[in-house]
């Protein structure tokens, strides 16, 4: 991924046109203006702060779960950070004892922490269509903690609730963590998804569309909750107060109506793109939510070669993410169509189908 980002960038210093269809990232409109409440704040930044978070937005937060996921949270138990990284980073550290369950494909900041931190764990397919046998399979007697994405980076894909409230119950009979990576859960296109699990670890990026404010928060119902804040405190010592401040303000906006419209943008992106593709013979699980699609062709052999072939244009260069990156195999490959207007989605699928008839 970094090398695509990598080239994507010096070829758009070249002044070559570049289609983004490899990050990560969205494009809808916060539910306030960042600059309105900005001019709004008279002090700030002149004292050390609780590193857990301000108490203020550490409440905010369970506001924000209790009306939009369901959740009624303990706010004592709710953790502001730098991002929903640094989240996932503070539980897997708090969990490297155990052996985690962890899904594939999946975002690949899983895989890499694992490394770091030296975790052990195994691997589920995440598109499994029967999720609870196919996590329940794959158990051995040291996994301590299963961790579950959904609606699912890179797929898109959600299973039906049903499922995902089964999983929790069945691990809960066997002492197992869940641990819930809920980045997209209001970026959903079918039914409201459930938000189960011992452990959540969320981000406002997606949520209210501000990834360069950094704002996440992990929500630990577990236990050794007290060695979860000296995890917080040695990592980062707290989250700016600039930044807390504007994510109050983004909660106290935020509301049905304006998640209705952002979920309405994202999906007729979705359409779009997902019935060009299918016309050009692409096949990908169906997109229940996110913005990404994880496809594959049966004239391709290699996503590698053909992500190659698409930096290497000299009139319009296209990003995408193999599939490699994200634990799957080279047959596939990840497009994210969360910045793209209408125009590059258009030139992406007739840039694709001019490569798959080439190899």
């Amino acid at each position: 991924m970094r090398d695509v980002f990598r080239i994507c960038e010096e070829k758009k210093l070249k002044g070559l046109r570049v289609i983004d269809a490899h990050i990560g990232s969205p494009s809808h409109e916060p539910p306030k203006k960042i600059s309105s409440i900005l001019r709004s704040i008279e002090k700030a930044g002149s004292e050390y702060l609780p590193f857990e978070g301000m108490d203020t937005t550490r409440m905010k937060v369970t506001e924000f779960s209790k009306k939009f996921l369901g959740r009624d949270m303990d706010w004592r138990r709710v953790f502001i950070t730098n991002g929903g990284v640094q989240a996932l980073s503070i539980s897997f550290l708090a969990l490297r004892n155990k052996k985690l369950l962890i899904p594939s494909p999946a975002f690949p900041q899983y895989f890499d922490q694992m490394s770091l931190h030296y975790i052990k764990y195994d691997t589920y397919n995440s598109m499994s269509e029967d999720l609870v046998n196919e996590i329940i399979s794959k158990l051995s007697s040291d996994v301590g903690a299963v961790l579950i994405n959904y609606p699912n980076n890179p797929t898109g894909y959600a299973p039906d609730n049903s499922a995902l409230t089964d999983l929790w119950d069945e691990l809960k009979k066997r002492k197992i963590l869940l641990v819930n990576d809920s980045a997209y859960s209001q970026l959903y296109f079918n039914s409201k998804p459930v938000v189960p699990g011992d452990i959540i670890v969320d981000t406002f990026s997606k949520t209210f569309g501000v990834p360069g404010l950094r704002l996440g928060y992990l929500y630990w119902e577990a236990e050794e909750v007290e060695k979860v804040s000296k995890i917080v405190y040695l990592s980062s010592a707290g989250v700016s107060e600039i930044s807390q401040i504007v994510l109050n303000e983004l909660i106290d906006s935020a509301s049905e109506d304006y998640f209705e419209k952002v979920r309405d943008y994202y999906k007729r992106k979705r359409d779009l793109i997902s019935s060009m593709l299918k016309k050009e013979g692409f096949v990908f699980p169906e997109p229940r939510g996110a913005f990404y699609i994880f496809a594959s062709h049966e004239k391709m052999k290699s996503s590698e070669e053909l992500a190659e072939r698409l930096l290497s244009r000299n009139d319009t260069a296209v990003g995408i993410v193999p599939g490699r990156a994200f634990g799957s195999s080279e047959k596939w490959f990840r497009i994210s169509y969360g910045k793209l207007p209408e125009e590059d989605l258009l030139d992406l699928v007739r840039i694709l189908s001019e490569e798959i008839d080439r190899l």
